[in-house]
C-alpha cells in the first residue's frame, strides 16, 4: 500500500472521529439551550469541508498531509475550542495561534510556487523575495482571521475577538504568535530546506503546479 493511501486512510478515520464528536457537540450545546454552541457546530462543518473543497474548486490533486493537517487543526480549535469551550482554558487559544503560523507559512509556499511556475530560489535577489512574500502572506493570513473574528463580533454578537474582556490585546497577542511562529519555520528553511512544511509544499508543487514534459 503506497503512502498516500495510507494517509487517505488515516485522514477518512480523523473525518469519522470529527464528525462523531460535532454530533456529541450538537446534542450538548442544544440540550443545554445554548444557541450560540449550535451555531458554531455548523460552522465547524465548515472548517471541516474548507481545504477538500477549496482543492476541488482549483482542480487541484489532493496532498493528504494537507487535508490531515487541516482536519486535525479544525478539529482542536473548531470543535474542541468553539464547541465544546476549549478556548476557556489557559493557553488554548495561543498555542492554536502560534501553530496556525507554521501551517500558513507552508500555505505561503505554496501559493509562491504556484505563481512563479518554479520551485527553485535561483539567486539572492529571488531568496530575498520569497522569504518577505511568505511571512508577508503568514501575517496577511493572520490579520484576516481577526477580521473574520471581528465580523462574528458584529453581526451574531460572538466575542470570538475577546473584544469587550481584552479590547486589541487578544487580536495583537494572537497575530505575534502566528508571526513569531512563521519567522521561527523561516530560519528552519534557511538553515536546511528538508523537513516536514518544505517537502508537503514540494509535493503540492510535483502534483499541481509541475508542468509535465
Amino acid at each position: 500500500m503506497s503512502n498516500d493511501n495510507i494517509l487517505k486512510r488515516i485522514w477518512y478515520v480523523f473525518n469519522g472521529i470529527y464528525v462523531v464528536t460535532l454530533v456529541y457537540s450538537v446534542f450538548v450545546n442544544y440540550t443545554q439551550g445554548d444557541m450560540n454552541g449550535v451555531f458554531m457546530c455548523a460552522v465547524a462543518v465548515l472548517t471541516l469541508v474548507m481545504v477538500p473543497l477549496i482543492f476541488k474548486i482549483f482542480h487541484f490533486k489532493p496532498i493528504y498531509e494537507i487535508y490531515l493537517i487541516a482536519t486535525t487543526f479544525a478539529y482542536i480549535a473548531s470543535v474542541w475550542g468553539s464547541t465544546l469551550g476549549g478556548y476557556g482554558l489557559k493557553g488554548f487559544d495561543k498555542f492554536l495561534h502560534f501553530s496556525s503560523g507554521f501551517l500558513m507559512l507552508t500555505v505561503a509556499i505554496m501559493l509562491y510556487y504556484l505563481l512563479s511556475s518554479h520551485n527553485e530560489i535561483r539567486t539572492k535577489q529571488e531568496k530575498r523575495v520569497f522569504y518577505v512574500f511568505i511571512n508577508a502572506v503568514n501575517m496577511a493570513i493572520a490579520l484576516c482571521w481577526e477580521f473574520f473574528e471581528y465580523a462574528m463580533l458584529i453581526f451574531f454578537n460572538n466575542d470570538a475577538i475577546n473584544h469587550y474582556t481584552q479590547g486589541v490585546h487578544d487580536s495583537m497577542t494572537d497575530m505575534l504568535c502566528a508571526t513569531i511562529a512563521g519567522l521561527l519555520l523561516t530560519i528552519w528553511i534557511m538553515k536546511s530546506r528538508s523537513n516536514f512544511f518544505m517537502n508537503t509544499a514540494q509535493k503540492f508543487y510535483e502534483l499541481n503546479v509541475k508542468k509535465k514534459p
